[in-house]
């Protein structure tokens, strides 16, 4: 019995301790998860001050970029303000430490930012108060300058659209574009796989004011993808100064009267389905377009 009896009083013992052991875990658990909750609302806390300070500072980065004053050394102030600003702001975007200690210091720095930006408010206005009583004795000479300035533009914006009007008058105009796919025999065809070449036709405008003589034309044509059907040589023209390729090129006699006009471009296997951009130069001008299919 006496063996009974320190056995029962052992487990009694036993479980006390377990119970115990239960109770301080318990305890140091909810202790922890209490802790856990206050240490995250903590850190976002000191978040949510970061990204109102980062804020702040943008904004004022903004107020100084918009602060203008003719005087050079007072813009150097400003620019050197300015530096700072982009430094603390670079210190803040790094910032790791979630400390109210390093939050209420860049308070402080900010602080400061915000007075001086108040004293370069204040020598600005005092500038430009000076600067409207030199600006009113300039108004008269401005409006003359102003005056002159738009009778200049208006010569040459005037000069320019007759040089255009010249320019156009004495240049090819095509019309009646059509490109179409042909055979061996010259026959028009509907599928890429029996094309041999590609047959470009227009009709040049009458055109009385065109020196008469050797006119090079230019056929420009684009794949559905935007590459150019290159020319055997792989040659260029020049167009607003600029070296663009080509895929074919003819020349012809105009005398001024309106004239029928073909060139021919080689298939050379690059022919795609979808729908082409066909472009004529000559002399340096654009003098038409026009898009077809193929398929």
């Amino acid at each position: 019995m006496s063996t009974d009896l320190q056995t029962a009083k052992k487990d009694k013992i036993y479980k006390i301790v377990l119970i115990s052991l239960g109770v301080i875990l318990l305890t140091v658990s909810i202790l922890f998860l209490k802790t856990y909750r206050e240490n995250r609302q903590y850190i976002a806390e000191i978040k949510i001050e970061k990204t109102d300070l980062e804020n702040e500072l943008k904004v004022l980065s903004q107020n100084y970029d918009s602060l203008q004053t003719s005087n050079d050394t007072l813009n150097q102030l400003l620019v050197t303000e300015k530096e700072k600003i982009d430094e603390l702001l670079e210190r803040m975007r790094v910032f790791r430490n979630n400390s109210y200690f390093e939050i209420n210091k860049y308070k402080k720095e900010i602080g400061t930012l915000k007075g001086v930006l108040r004293s370069y408010v204040i020598q600005i206005d005092s500038l430009n108060s000076k600067n409207k009583e030199l600006s009113a004795e300039n108004i008269r000479v401005k409006k003359q300058i102003s005056w002159v300035k738009e009778r200049n533009e208006k010569l040459e914006s005037t000069t320019k659209n007759m040089k255009e009007l010249i320019s156009k008058a004495s240049a090819l105009d095509a019309t009646q574009i059509v490109c179409e796919p042909i055979n061996r025999k010259g026959r028009t065809v509907k599928k890429i796989s029996k094309t041999e070449k590609l047959k470009t036709s227009f009709t040049l405008r009458k055109n009385i004011t065109i020196t008469p003589g050797i006119k090079t034309i230019y056929v420009r044509i684009s794949r559905p993808d935007e590459v150019v059907l290159s020319n055997p040589e792989n040659l260029l023209f020049e167009y607003e100064n600029a070296q663009m390729a080509y895929s074919a090129k003819r020349d012809i006699e105009f005398e001024g009267d309106e004239l029928e006009v073909s060139i021919f471009w080689d298939n050379d296997d690059s022919l795609i389905e979808g729908e082409y951009t066909l472009d004529l130069f000559s002399e340096g001008v654009h003098i038409g377009n026009a898009t077809f299919s193929l398929k």
